[in-house]
């Protein structure tokens, strides 16, 4: 991982905005991998955390849910993915209980991966209570580079998901890795197209003779 280039990403998307109310470094170093897939660096732990939509909203948010306070409403079309930090969160449909969330658990992940309506609804059981970190998958649409990121964490997290046992359908795991090698392929395409353009460009300069 390049930190140079993901830094001179971050420095141009804060120019164009900056987050109102960024999350903390500290909530973001909570969640699992996310250092290892961007960087150690505060630095630009900071900027990602100020990344936000065209009214100063910030990508990246932190969010506290009390008791039987819904997160996920079954049904609702949205484009964000949680982790859940602290607390207990559970997945039904309807009145069926499907499964319980425990920390360190991503959660919301399949409508990225599908493009489809939420499969369930996720609240907070009765006298307990959650903390959350939020992603808007918009924050992917600002640079490739972040795409490319932003899907190798949701990619570890899924595969960690398989090995502690919590259910994660077949089709989301085949659409998370075949999003994640359009993705990869997209980036090496415009790696590729830039190299030439370079080398376009350093031809006119010759014939110019500048």
């Amino acid at each position: 991982m390049n930190n140079k280039v993901l830094l001179a990403v971050l420095k141009k998307s804060n120019k164009k905005q900056t987050a109102k109310f960024p999350v903390s470094v500290s909530v973001l170093r909570q969640v699992p991998f996310f250092t290892e897939v961007f960087s150690e660096d505060d630095e630009i732990l900071k900027r990602l955390s100020q990344l936000a939509d065209q009214d100063s909203n910030a990508f990246i948010r932190y969010k506290a849910f009390e008791s039987e306070e819904i997160i996920i409403n079954q049904g609702d079309f949205e484009n964000t993915v949680f982790w859940l930090l602290k607390g207990d969160a559970r997945v039904r449909s309807g009145d069926e209980i499907l499964t319980h969330i425990k920390p360190v658990i991503c959660f919301g992940e399949q409508t990225v991966v599908d493009a489809q309506g939420r499969t369930a609804t996720v609240d907070v059981p009765e006298n307990k209570n959650a903390e959350v970190v939020e992603i808007d998958w918009s924050i992917t649409e600002q640079d490739h580079e972040l795409l490319d990121r932003f899907v190798e964490l949701l990619l570890r997290n899924t595969t960690n998901k398989l090995k502690i046992g919590y259910k994660v359908s077949t089709k989301m795991w085949h659409g998370a890795r075949e999003l994640y090698s359009v993705c990869k392929k997209r980036t090496q395409e415009l790696e590729i197209e830039n190299e030439e353009l370079k080398l376009m460009n350093r031809t006119l300069k010759k014939k110019l003779n500048l």
